[in-house]
Formats: structure tokens, C-alpha cells, sequence
């Protein structure tokens, strides 16, 4: 295992799976030799039991042709076939590790602590880069000495890697990161001096961690610049944690927008915008049926920002809650019914 001082190419990566073809399996990354100096750039992969992706997100990045990259992938034990992928590519990886750890954030800190680039960068085991992001995250970071923070574009694509739309990205704010994430860390990488000045993963949130970290770091007044070149994949599948785990996500969020409220040292249009995403993430929720959050979260609305913000319409909802997920479903289905005649 060591850090690649030489661009990979697709003859010196094991050679694909049967079928499959195009980028990252048989296409690869013009080498990089356009650059006055070439930074390294770290990257850290989270995985637990992703063998039908990791393969890929491992190949687009050995294969973005850089000549300075250092790649660490902190496994949490996986019990399929990972392991025997890791392996396959051991002598490409600068780090990796395979052991029961307390979640994804746990994982992300511990490749972050081994790190040792300028640019660092957090990809999923199920997403991947796009050709050049590389390049053009160092010439970025070339052109702009000052930048802490680089960030680019997002696609988010279906289980064969097919794109299906952009994701929205927007302007590098925190009221931008509120209610939902203006940016995520699929094309994202930080400098070396956001972890030297001891700024990590919140390792108690499960979810939101992402979210957290970018507006924790834009309310420090890191310096944040957007790179249009640098271009991720975010694979939407019935299997990935933002499936299967939304009840969480709502909550954290929820939380997170109500401590940025509640924080007075921050500007008023930071706070509005945290009450504003109160009020919909509440909404959210009783849209979604999810009825026992909805009534905690307008509890917790209520403490936050007082009675009167209890309107006529949150109190109604809460009562309707009441009577459960099936009379509130009938009800919808009524009403859809009454409109369509």
C-alpha cells in the first residue's frame, strides 16, 4: 500500500467485471500534465457491505489519471464480498482498514486523522467521481491559495450509474444549508488546515453529518470557491442509507436548524432562515406520514419559538395526527377523491 506518485492507468488496474464498460471500468482519465504543481489529494472512503458498488467508486478515482493521490478506504467490518475487493486493489490504496467502528461518521474521521493531503475529499462506497475532478479540484485550489474549502457539481444517477438530474447545488452560505444541503460532500474537498485547526465529523449524528460539517465551516468563515469541473455521482437505490433512513435524517435536521435558531451570536438572515426550515420541516413530516415526529417536532417548534407560533394550521394537523396513519391516509384519499369530481 502507498501513495501513487504516478498516474494509474487502465492497464495497471485488475481488469473489470464481465460486462462492464465505459467510465470507470474501460474508459480512464487523459493523464494530468497541465499543471504547474500538483498538490495531493486524499481521499476518504466510508464502507460497510457495498460490494455491488465499491468496485466503481474505487476505480473513478484511481483512474482521474492524477499524479499525487493518496487513497484510504476505513471499512466497518463488511460481511460480503468488500474485503475481497479491497484486496483486488490493495496495492493501489494508501490506507485501508476493515474493523467494527460506531457508524460512518466514526469511519470518515479515522481516514480523516490518516490523511495526509492537501486536498481531501470524502467519497461514499456507492457514488463516485466523474473524469477531471481532480485536475480540477488542484487548479482550483491553484488559482485560489486562500481557498479552505472547494466544491463542485453533483449528478444524481440510478443503480446502473446512470444520470437521472443534477442536484441542486447552490451558493457556498449557510442559509443555503437549511433546511436541506446546498452542498454535500460527494464533490467536495477540504485543505489540510480545516482538519489541522481540529474541525471533524460530528460523530453522534448519523445522517446530517455532511450537512453539519459544511455550515459548522461556512459559519467559521472558511473561505469556500466552486469549481464547475469538479463533478460527483450521488446513486439514488432502494439500499442506500438515504432510503432507508429518512425518519433520521428529518429529526437531525430538525435539530440542527433548531440549534442554528437558537445560536444569537449569528446573523438574522441565517436565523430566519433556520425558522423558516422549522416550520417546514414539520410540514415534511406530517406531508410523509411521519405523524410521531410531527407532533414531537411541533412540541419542540413550540418551546423554540414560542405559542404563537402554534397557527391554526400546525394545530389542526396535530390533531388530525391524532387518529393515525390509516384514518389520516383515508382522509387524503377522500379529498382527492372530492377534488377529482
Amino acid at each position: 500500500m502507498a501513495i501513487l506518485s504516478t498516474a494509474v492507468t487502465l492497464k495497471d488496474l485488475p481488469p473489470p467485471p464481465s460486462g462492464k464498460e465505459g467510465w470507470p471500468w474501460t474508459e480512464e482519465t487523459k493523464r494530468c500534465n497541465t499543471l504547474p504543481n500538483y498538490p495531493r489529494i486524499s481521499v476518504v472512503t466510508p464502507s460497510y457491505n457495498q460490494d455491488a458498488f465499491i468496485e466503481e467508486t474505487i476505480r473513478s478515482v484511481l483512474l482521474q489519471g492524477y499524479p499525487n493521490l493518496e487513497y484510504i478506504i476505513i471499512d466497518g467490518g463488511s460481511s460480503d464480498d468488500t474485503l475481497a475487493i479491497l484486496r483486488k486493489y490493495e496495492p493501489f490504496l494508501a490506507n485501508w482498514i476493515s474493523e467494527r467502528d460506531r457508524g460512518q461518521s466514526d469511519a470518515l474521521n479515522k481516514g480523516f486523522r490518516r490523511a495526509t493531503g492537501k486536498l481531501i475529499g470524502w467519497q461514499n462506497s456507492d457514488d463516485s467521481y466523474q473524469p477531471n475532478s481532480f485536475l480540477s479540484a488542484a487548479n482550483c485550489l491553484n488559482q485560489n491559495p486562500d481557498a479552505d474549502v472547494v466544491y463542485g457539481n453533483i449528478n444524481f444517477v440510478d443503480e446502473q450509474g446512470q444520470i437521472i438530474e443534477p442536484y441542486p447545488i447552490t451558493e457556498a452560505k449557510p442559509e443555503n444549508m437549511m433546511p436541506y444541503s446546498g452542498i454535500c460532500n460527494h464533490s467536495v474537498f477540504y485543505t489540510n488546515r480545516i482538519f489541522e485547526e481540529n474541525n471533524y465529523i460530528d460523530d453522534t449524528l448519523k445522517h446530517c453529518m455532511d450537512q453539519e460539517f459544511i455550515l459548522r465551516l461556512l459559519i467559521k468563515n472558511y473561505k469556500f470557491v466552486f469549481e464547475p469541473g469538479i463533478t460527483a455521482n450521488w446513486r439514488i437505490h432502494n439500499s442506500t442509507k438515504s432510503a432507508q433512513q429518512m425518519d433520521i435524517w428529518a429529526e437531525e435536521a430538525f435539530e440542527l436548524c433548531k440549534s442554528v435558531y437558537r445560536d444569537r451570536t449569528l446573523s438574522a438572515t441565517v436565523r430566519e432562515k433556520a425558522k423558516e426550515s422549522l416550520y417546514g420541516l414539520c410540514l415534511d413530516n406530517f406531508g410523509k406520514l411521519r405523524l410521531n415526529l410531527f407532533r414531537k417536532t411541533v412540541r419542540e417548534m413550540v418551546d423554540t419559538l414560542g405559542w404563537k407560533s402554534l397557527n391554526t394550521e400546525f394545530a389542526l394537523k396535530y390533531i388530525v395526527s391524532l387518529f393515525g396513519v390509516q384514518t389520516l391516509t383515508r382522509l387524503k384519499r377522500t379529498k382527492r377523491q372530492f377534488i377529482n369530481n
